[in-house]
């Protein structure tokens, strides 16, 4: 696939074709030094008084991600919103697109592949409107963490995932055999970008180079779209910490720790990530073995007052 400018007037026909445009140019060279700055600014002055939930380390402290740095700080609130950005996404969809949040995921030296997925797999919304304008920060190639996209699988809709030990979905192997064809592995000067659909399957290779490499994510949804609220959100994710510290499979938001097998001990386990996660200490006299995925979500919202947690923020 050849490389567009920004402003090129055949975008939106080319993403409804191929469900990925490659922009060039997207940042000038000035501008890619002055985003990696306010990363590094973001990651040491602003990071300390985010939510748990919202960032994490690998294990030696080397950054792992940042996400939703809209809500937390100006800059990347107005980098979301730049005019630039917000001809490119009216210009490729006939849908008015509102900023959804802001993410990165650096790669650092001997990182895994990143396995093939759908963006709305793991977020749901309708109308399925949904695109991520992934901005590369350095210059990136199959060595160091390069992109994969496979052409025209957006038009699929939602494909089956399956859930690996680390509890994240893939693509089934299967059908990504059949797509082999349309499978694409571009190079990425720093500063170009890729706009893509919500459905477009996708991932990274490995970085098996000795330098961590950069990249910055603009994410949209419609303005009208509806996403899983607060209950949804936060029970799912509890749902997840039943799941691990009582090392079981299968887990309803509304099956108690008793129903599970767990004990006071797994509670206080239970509480201790939620605490860690998102700065919010639930008072283990108000919880037994009898509390479930959704009472401690209810409770967590109460407590945060956050009206979403997917939602961008003015």
């Amino acid at each position: 696939m050849d490389f567009i400018k920004v402003d090129d007037p055949g975008i939106g026909k080319r993403l409804r074709r191929d469900g990925v445009v490659l922009i060039d140019g997207l940042l000038d060279p000035e501008e890619v030094a002055e985003t990696r700055a306010q990363m590094l600014r973001y990651q040491h002055e602003v990071l300390p008084g985010v939510p748990r939930a919202h960032y994490e380390f690998h294990e030696d402290g080397v950054l792992r991600n940042m996400t939703e740095m809209q809500r937390y700080d100006p800059w990347f609130r107005k980098f979301g919103t730049r005019e630039r950005f917000t001809k490119l996404f009216r210009g490729a969809v006939e849908w008015e697109p509102t900023l959804f949040y802001l993410e990165t995921f650096p790669k650092r030296s001997g990182c895994r592949p990143l396995r093939m997925h759908q963006e709305l797999f793991a977020t749901p919304m309708e109308p399925a409107q949904y695109l991520h304008l992934w901005i590369a920060l350095d210059d990136v190639t199959n060595d160091n963490s390069g992109m994969v996209f496979y052409r025209g699988s957006h038009k699929l809709g939602l494909a089956p995932h399956v859930y690996h030990s680390d509890q994240l979905p893939a693509v089934e192997d299967e059908l990504l055999e059949r797509l082999a064809p349309y499978r694409i592995e571009p190079d990425f000067p720093a500063g170009s970008a890729a706009l893509f659909d919500g459905c477009t399957i996708h991932g990274s290779k490995a970085n098996v180079t000795d330098g961590m490499r950069l990249s910055l994510v603009v994410a949209v949804r419609g303005v009208d779209t509806v996403i899983s609220g607060d209950d949804d959100i936060f029970s799912s994710v509890i749902s997840r910490f039943f799941r691990e510290e009582l090392g079981i499979e299968k887990c309803s938001v509304d099956d108690t720790l008793a129903e599970l097998g767990g004990d006071e001990t797994v509670v206080r386990r239970v509480l201790g990530r939620i605490e860690r996660d998102y700065d919010v200490r639930l008072p283990e006299e108000e919880f037994g073995t009898s509390a479930s995925p959704r009472m401690l979500a209810n409770r967590l919202i109460e407590l945060t007052g956050w009206d979403s947690l997917n939602s961008a923020t003015a």
